[in-house]
């Protein structure tokens, strides 16, 4: 076999694992510099690599495996690759990191981080040290009802880490006749009814043809008094029914990591909505970057590594995508 590497050559997090693989499985042919794999393309069987130009798997034809360091596969020509009979192994080592950003911003908001934090740097005192009582409260998420929208390894993630605050914790996913997940007390199948029984609902699901649009205009507008955390996609969310159910009051609040527009040209400038949901006073913003931390990118980079591992002892995988899904 030939696996081509189109990660950044030289790098600390993959340079010494991609050698150490390839020391490992000598019969094998690993190309570990992006210039060389891309020359010889037509040759490879295995591709490893994240968001590439889909004019390169055309040319790569070859290719029996996608070796993915992430989660998501929407990025990928999925019809092709299928039509191909090409393979996808993805990763899911951002889990706990995406886990702790949605519950971080959760605690900002119940918290008033934000607002106090801001208020405290131009002089401006909360709380009873300068007289003001319950009215200029936080609060605490001890014990409240919580639903968590996708029951993969960013939910499990997340249901153990609520646990902490006794929350009692409802899931959604499509299918009822599996196990009941770990730190979830039940599982419902209809999503207006996991969303009903919870004032804060979370959202960790991928975005696929089935997810997308999943929290309709209307949806959103009966959510009254109720905390949404987007940690899945932006599309999953209604752009025009969330901005309504915020700006009105409907939604209690919201906490984003996933968008619906992002800067392009390499500008670091952009409003993330065509919505000004980022002028909104209930709203905690954060730059879809929850899965960017150090520890998950090691991770990553070891499932990956592992991944290749197996495919090549044994020609499958137990971290496999599923393109029809596309997560």
């Amino acid at each position: 076999m030939i696996i081509g590497s189109f990660m950044p050559k030289g790098s600390s997090l993959w340079a010494g694992r991609l050698e150490t693989l390839s020391a490992r499985f000598p019969n094998h042919e690993f190309i570990l510099d992006p210039k060389d794999a891309e020359v010889r393309i037509a040759d490879l069987d295995g591709l490893l690599g994240g968001r590439l130009d889909h004019e390169l798997f055309e040319r790569a034809v070859s290719l029996k495996a996608v070796f993915v360091p992430f989660t998501g596969l929407n990025h990928l020509p999925v019809a092709r690759l299928r039509e191909r009979g090409v393979r996808a192994f993805n990763v899911h080592g951002n889990a706990e990191s995406v886990a702790e950003r949605a519950l971080a911003m959760t605690l900002a908001h119940y918290g008033r981080l934000v607002e106090y934090h801001n208020d405290l740097k131009i002089k401006q005192w909360h709380g009873f040290w300068v007289g003001k009582g319950a009215e200029d409260e936080w609060s605490s998420i001890f014990r409240r009802k919580t639903a968590i929208l996708g029951t993969g390894a960013i939910g499990i993630a997340l249901a153990r880490l609520l646990k902490g605050f006794d929350c009692e914790v409802v899931g959604y996913r499509r299918r009822a006749d599996e196990p009941l997940p770990p730190s979830f007390d039940r599982i419902e199948t209809d999503i207006a009814t996991a969303v009903a029984s919870a004032e804060i609902v979370f959202i960790a699901l991928p975005l696929t043809p089935r997810t997308k649009g999943l929290f309709s205009k209307e949806l959103l507008l009966s959510m009254k008094g109720k905390f949404l955390v987007n940690v899945g996609r932006g599309d999953i969310v209604d752009e025009e029914g969330l901005y309504l159910a915020l700006s009105t009051g409907v939604l209690r609040g919201a906490a984003i990591d996933t968008w619906y527009q992002y800067p392009q040209g390499g500008s670091t400038i952009g409003a993330p909505s065509r919505y000004p949901l980022h002028e909104l006073p209930n709203v905690i913003l954060s730059p879809h970057v929850g899965g960017s931390t150090s520890e998950a990118n090691v991770i990553a980079a070891e499932q990956t590594v592992e991944n290749i591992a197996q495919w090549l002892e044994t020609g499958s995988c137990s971290r496999e995508g599923n393109l029809a899904e596309m997560y």
